[in-house]
């Protein structure tokens, strides 16, 4: 097996023991609490998507991609840990505006993930080396995993109160 073969087969694996453990323990939990913590919790996943500056390492030490491509991940990253940000701390205070933001998350990842596909198929290169190999097989595929649960909440939870509900 080659290296490129091996960081796809891990990046694979990855997404399908992300999706088990989504289905069989994510799910549930996430159907037993209200509507701005399941999404909040979703969310925090995005958070970490700040790390993406990283691909400046790795490619001074010989990941083979272009400026103009790791600028266009670094910058769709930190756009999407700002948005992920913002809407925790939207929800965390019930405003309704968190869900709007959730929304923007999620879009701003799909057009994220379009451009890194995009830019895949213009400029294949070789597979990642060093903390990169870790970033792209082991923390990418949980943003790939976390975005349908949360287009799920907020399809499903659309007409679901974002505000606590009034103590009796």
């Amino acid at each position: 097996m080659t290296p490129d073969q091996l960081a796809n087969f891990v990046q694979f694996a990855s997404i399908v023991v992300y999706a088990l453990i989504a289905i069989w323990y994510v799910v549930p939990w996430l159907r037993k609490q209200g509507r701005a913590e399941a999404l909040i919790v979703l969310a925090w996943f995005h958070i970490f998507r700040y790390s993406s500056p990283y691909i400046f390492l790795a490619q001074r030490d010989g990941y083979p991609i272009s400026d103009v491509a790791a600028f266009e991940i670094m910058i769709g990253d930190l756009i999407g840990a700002a948005i992920a940000l913002a809407a925790i701390i939207l929800l965390r205070r019930r405003a309704r505006l968190g869900v709007i933001f959730s929304w923007l998350l999620v879009i701003e990842t799909i057009i994220d993930f379009a451009v890194g596909a995009r830019e895949r198929a213009i400029a294949p290169r070789a597979g990642p080396t060093g903390v990169w190999w870790l970033i792209l097989s082991f923390f990418a595929p949980t943003i790939l995993v976390s975005l349908p649960l949360m287009v799920w909440q907020l399809y499903i939870r659309r007409h679901e109160p974002i505000q606590k509900p009034a103590l009796q």
